[in-house]
């Protein structure tokens, strides 16, 4: 950059400061209070004589136009009038501009009834005074308010082209109906207004207050309440729907975004806001995104038992196996958040573990936590871990859980997620270890995969020992967690940016789901609740069919399925059943603590029984001999779903 082209940016820089732009706007205040009262004595004077009942204010002329200047420039200082960012100024802004001249001009009434008194004998034209008040008050405010009166013209102007021609507002701003007349809708159609580049054209209001409707704000109608939404999107040619109520329910916002899906038009809503004030939403907070699946999907979260979840993690030593997984970082980021004294955080995947690093370094001290690389099938290391480290909690992650992967690969997951589980479990009685809870899931229950039965076995396992073991144990069993590695929702997600086709295995396969934030608080609480080997399962809601989350996740993104993208059925998969169960038809479920969280009652199976089976289990998948394994497993775990598979 050469030295002129420094000068012209720092000109600029100069001109963009705040400081200068408030000089600059002062400045063109004096300049228009002058001009005005010039024009003012101009139309005045021109049929009134220079001598005569004003000869001698004639001799005090300037010094009255300099106290009347003076006045309005004060009163606009007053009036904080040089702090607003005129572009996006509103009836606040307006109403301190009026109130600032409305000041002054009082104050100049009351000066030019003092002046005409004998003593002073200055008779002040009081007609100029009123034209040079209302003279003053145009240019100014028409100076500030220009921005908006110029959008505002074009806005109706815009509308009423587009509701004529039922045409596109220009090339990319849509006819957007808004969902919500409240503070922050109004506000953020004002703002839209004022920047028809953003791309959303408000031609109406959806609000369920009587008092609004058939009226306008900002000049866009209130056409009723959401009754009237299918009519409104009709009548108005509607391109686009908004919704901008922050005061909704889970349930009430995925009854209303179904509602508005039904038109196929792209769905938005305001980034969240909770109660905001008159002093909180700003220009920067009314943002539009995406409805997030989760926000659609089951039901309003559990509250937090604060008892329950102090006594799990709360100035406690806590380890986490498989702590660079989904479910394993978010129990160790909560396990920091909820008070732990130390963190331990074992994984055997080096990128997993190093991400997780990098993330925690940024927002805990590094002396909180510690992060060792090991695989739960090395028995020594485990030892070596929770005898240096001492933690008072286990929480096993740690599991292969892909269902295709574990058909081909029985032997490793029997030696990962069963004897990985057993050396977990022994590590942590010989640390003299308080808890350990074992993450479970719903595929354990009747399962009809490897994996679901690896898991099952380790649930009877945890059972077993947990019933003689000084070391209070239990697992905890729930079905999928939304965004999970290489769960179904980033994998239907990279397929729509893709441009399809969307593929599922059954139409009317059905899934249990649950965020991974809310999975991991219940289990954190259910920690607390482990005493010989129960079970604890969590409540998931109501089951979804997988066509309907896939066709929801297109109308998120604003398509139509099966239109504008293919959903294409590829046929279950080894293993796969159409729905899964969180328990067994013969566990009996009671009620715990926690509202959210169940236990089943401990199953009595034959212990010697179990035990050999475990040995001869090991043996066989050392052997690597998968076909046997998967064979040997479903003799521990009998179920006619595999037959069947």
């Amino acid at each position: 950059m050469d030295k002129n082209q420094r000068k012209a940016s720092g000109f600029k820089k100069f001109l963009a400061g705040k400081y200068t732009k408030i000089l600059l706007i002062l400045f063109f205040d004096i300049g228009f209070a002058v001009a005005s009262f010039c024009f003012a004595r101009l139309i005045f004077f021109a049929d009134t004589p220079l001598d005569g009942p004003y000869a001698r204010y004639r001799v005090f002329e300037y010094a009255v136009a300099g106290v009347l200047v003076l006045l309005t420039v004060a009163m606009l200082i007053f009036f904080d009038c040089y702090n607003s960012v005129w572009r996006y100024a509103g009836r606040v802004a307006f109403f301190k501009v009026f109130l600032a001249y409305f000041t002054a001009l009082a104050s100049s009434l009351l000066l030019a009834g003092v002046l005409r008194i004998p003593y002073f004998n200055i008779r002040v034209p009081i007609t100029m005074v009123l034209a040079y008040s209302m003279f003053s008050f145009t240019l100014s405010a028409g100076m500030r308010f220009n921005y908006g009166i110029r959008n505002y013209v074009r806005h109706l102007s815009v509308r009423n082209r587009s509701l004529k021609r039922g045409a596109s507002v220009g090339r990319v701003a849509l006819r957007t109906v808004v969902i919500g007349a409240g503070y922050t809708g109004t506000a953020f159609v004002n703002r839209l207004v004022n920047n028809p580049e953003d791309g959303y054209f408000p031609i109406a209001f959806i609000d369920d207050d009587p008092e609004k409707h058939n009226k306008k704000i900002h000049g866009v109608p209130v056409t009723g309440g959401r009754q009237k939404l299918s009519e409104t999107v009709e009548r108005f040619r509607a391109q686009a729907i908004v919704i901008a109520v922050t005061s909704l329910t889970k349930p009430e916002l995925k009854e209303l975004f179904f509602t508005c899906s039904a038109f196929n038009l792209p769905v938005k809503i305001l980034s969240d806001l909770i109660d905001p004030g008159p002093g909180e939403l700003t220009h920067q907070t009314l943002t539009l995104r995406d409805i997030k699946i989760e926000e659609l999907l089951g039901r309003e979260e559990f509250k937090v038992n604060k008892t329950l979840l102090d006594g799990a993690v709360k100035d406690k030593t806590v380890l986490v196996t498989g702590g660079a997984g989904s479910i394993g970082s978010e129990l160790c980021r909560q396990a920091l958040e909820f008070g732990c004294t130390h963190l331990i955080i074992f994984d055997n995947h080096e990128n997993g573990m190093f991400e997780i690093g990098e993330e925690f370094k940024e927002k805990y001290d590094t002396q909180k936590y510690s992060l060792i690389i090991g695989s739960v099938r090395e028995k020594q290391k485990l030892e070596e871990v929770f005898l240096h480290f001492k933690p008072d909690i286990v929480f096993h992650a740690a599991a292969y859980k892909h269902v295709p992967m574990m058909e081909h690969s029985a032997a490793e997951a029997v030696k990962n997620n069963v004897f990985g589980t057993l050396n977990v479990i022994r590590a942590a009685e010989k640390a003299g270890c308080a808890r350990f809870i074992f993450i479970s899931t719903d595929k354990a229950v009747n399962p009809a995969n490897v994996m679901g039965a690896s898991k099952r076995i380790a649930e009877l396992a945890v059972q077993e020992i947990g019933k003689t073991s000084k070391m209070h144990m239990a697992a905890v069993r729930f079905g999928n967690v939304l965004g999970s590695n290489g769960s179904v929702i980033p994998i239907f997600l990279r397929q729509i940016k893709d441009g399809g086709p969307i593929t599922l295995t059954h139409r009317d396969i059905r899934r249990y789901f649950m965020t991974i934030p809310e999975a991991v608080r219940l289990v954190l609480q259910a920690g607390s609740l482990a005493k010989g080997g129960e079970i604890f399962v969590l409540d998931m809601g109501e089951p979804v069919l997988i066509y309907d989350l896939a066709c929801t996740l297109c109308r998120i993104n604003g398509l139509i399925p099966e239109k504008d993208i293919e959903i294409r059925e590829t046929g279950l998969r080894p293993g796969e059943k159409m729905f899964e169960e969180l328990n067994y038809d013969q566990e009996s479920v009671d009620i715990t603590a926690h509202e959210g969280i169940f236990v089943t009652k401990p199953e009595k199976p034959n212990v010697q029984s179990f035990r050999e089976s475990l040995v001869q289990l090991e043996k066989t998948a050392l052997s690597e001999d998968n076909q046997k394994t998967a064979e040997f497993i479903f003799k521990i775990v009998p179920n006619l779903y595999r037959e069947q598979a």
